[in-house]
Formats: C-alpha cells, structure tokens, sequence
C-alpha cells in the first residue's frame, strides 16, 4: 500500500469513528429525553391562568433536577439553552421556551425563586441567574426541578420579586441558592 493510499485510509477510519461517536451521542440524547418524558411530562396553559403579574424576557438557561445543577433535564425542550422568560400570573407561572410550546406551572407546584451563580455550563457573576424552583407532576410521580433564567440587570429583581409571590402564599421554603440571595 502506497503511502497516500495508507493516509487515505487512517483517514476514513477516523471520521468513520468521529460519525459513530456523534450517533451514539445522538442515541444517548433520545433516550434520556424518553426516560425523563414520563416525569416531566408538558403541561399546558390552562384556560384561565388568573391575571397577569409580570411577564419578563431573557434566555432559559437550563432545567436541572433540584439541588443538582449538573443533571440536565432533555425532555419536553427543557434541555437546550434558548430565548425564554417567564410569565407570573395569579394562579402559576408559564415558562416560555424558544423553538418549544409554553409550560404551565401552577402556584401550588411552585417551590421557591432565588439567585444562583451557575447551573451546568453557564456561570455568571454572583447571583447574576434567577432560578425557579418547581414541582413536575407526572406517570413516574414528582419530580423537583430548577430552572434558570438570565434576565437584562434591570429585570432579574422585578422577576424574581414576582417568582416569590407564589411561594409566600404556600408558605414553601425559600432557599438561599448557593449563597447568593
């Protein structure tokens, strides 16, 4: 074998490898995002979700099972970082996802908001992220979870202001969020 012919060849062999490892990558995303469907199954907006208390935009950062900001919820869109915000109305919150459909997070399932510095690959200054604690209700029964927002300087307060809300008329546990309140 010639020596082109051997560079030829190393070198099929080794995007051959990286296209199998970007497949099974693929696989392993499918399947997490399956298992975890049946825990965090999507909720809609209802109807009638109460009036409205603020709406604020930024991005979703991520969604993590609670107090373990490196478990990275997939399903139902949670798992990607994108545009979003939330919006706070009497009766719960509706969390907005680019590229996927609202969710609905009614005020009894609501657990906390506080400020975090990082959740999975994001770190910003301290307390520069306002996390939403919540409760997902689905067939493999409740599920914590934290989702985390990055809101314009001005916004963060105002939204976390409002995040609280809820959880002061349930009288739930407001955590410090890694020491950052």
């Amino acid at each position: 074998m010639s020596g082109d012919a051997a560079r030829w060849l190393t070198g099929g062999v080794i995007l051959l490898l990286v296209a199998l490892l970007f497949l099974a990558m693929a696989r392993t995303w499918r399947t997490r995002s399956r298992a975890q469907a049946a825990a965090v199954p999507p909720v809609p907006v209802p109807a009638d979700p109460g009036p409205q208390v603020g709406s604020w935009d930024g991005f979703t950062v991520a969604t993590t099972r609670a107090d373990q900001p490196l478990e990275r919820i997939t399903a139902g869109g949670l798992g990607f970082r994108s545009r979003g915000g939330v919006t706070v109305h009497e009766h719960g919150v509706v969390l907005h996802h680019a590229g996927a459909p609202d969710r609905w997070v009614a005020t009894d399932a609501v657990r906390g908001a506080d400020r975090a510095t990082w959740a999975i690959d994001r770190v910003v200054e301290p307390g520069g992220l306002v996390r939403l604690r919540w409760t997902a209700t689905g067939a493999a029964g409740a599920t914590d979870l934290d989702t985390y927002f990055r809101f314009p300087e001005g916004d963060a307060a105002a939204a976390l202001a409002a995040l609280q809300g809820p959880t002061t008329k349930h009288e739930h546990p407001h955590t410090a969020g890694e020491g950052t309140n």
